[in-house]
């Protein structure tokens, strides 16, 4: 119809249906001690310590949290730590259940996928197609420009390093912080934050490479055995 080359590709990994589990891509809710207010982010991926398991976030989201999956059940992700500077904005919460290495990618959190795989930074380049799920934007693609960025500012504990990667907007607002990135079912990275042109749109995101979750945690795959497993930042927007 429109006349531009199209490939079809047939992926081996099927998507699944999850139900009422809780899975990366999650919103997440938590409070911030004197304010009332419940504060919205987006989970990220599944990860495990070898002991438990639980979800990766950005680390200026709050710190206790909760989900609420599909059934309306609301669990509570006890706060493990966080690690908030120069190449790093993460933070771990706990799952009281062990978790499948699974995230919602489409926008109405109905489907979600198996994490089979990471790209690490060091095999990002400029044109790179990847899309993230974010709370408040839903399912998006767009091109990587930056694979070295280092936001202005003290948004790292201090100066941020060059190692950030950038992707173009349109499509990032509050609430997206800690959503997952990726492409297909390989795991990219956990969005920060994003620059915002002078009417609010998004001029682009960036996120911080899987390589640099905090020692002793890792992205779970599918491919583990999981049986034995028990221009700013986004700001956490108050939740509806």
């Amino acid at each position: 119809m429109t006349h531009v080359p199209v490939r079809l590709r047939v992926v081996d990994q099927p998507t699944l249906d999850m139900g009422g589990m809780i899975a990366g891509g999650s919103r997440v809710v938590g409070s911030v001690a004197g304010d009332p207010h419940l504060y919205m982010c987006t989970a990220g991926f599944v990860v495990g310590d070898g002991m438990r398991t639980g979800l990766a976030t950005a680390a200026h989201c709050p710190d206790t949290l909760s989900t609420r999956d599909a059934d309306g059940v609301e669990t509570a992700l006890p706060f493990v730590g966080q690690w908030g500077w120069g190449n790093q904005d993460v933070q771990i919460n706990a799952s009281p259940v062990a978790l499948a290495p699974v995230f919602f990618a489409d926008s109405a959190r109905t489907i979600s996928r198996p994490v089979t795989a990471a790209r690490p930074r060091a095999g990002m380049r400029a044109g790179d197609g990847v899309c993230h799920r974010g709370e408040r934007t839903g399912y998006s693609c767009a091109e990587v420009e930056l694979t070295d960025f280092a936001p202005a500012g003290d948004l790292c504990g201090g100066a941020c390093l060059p190692t950030w990667t950038t992707v173009a907007g349109p499509t990032c607002k509050g609430g997206d912080s800690g959503s997952p990135v990726f492409l297909g079912t390989t795991a990219y990275g956990i969005l920060k934050g994003g620059s915002y042109r002078a009417n609010g749109s998004c001029a682009f995101y960036f996120y911080m490479s899987t390589d640099y979750l905090p020692t002793g945690w890792h992205l779970l795959t599918a491919a583990q055995d999981t049986a034995a497993v028990t221009g700013a930042d986004d700001p956490a927007i108050p939740a509806p």
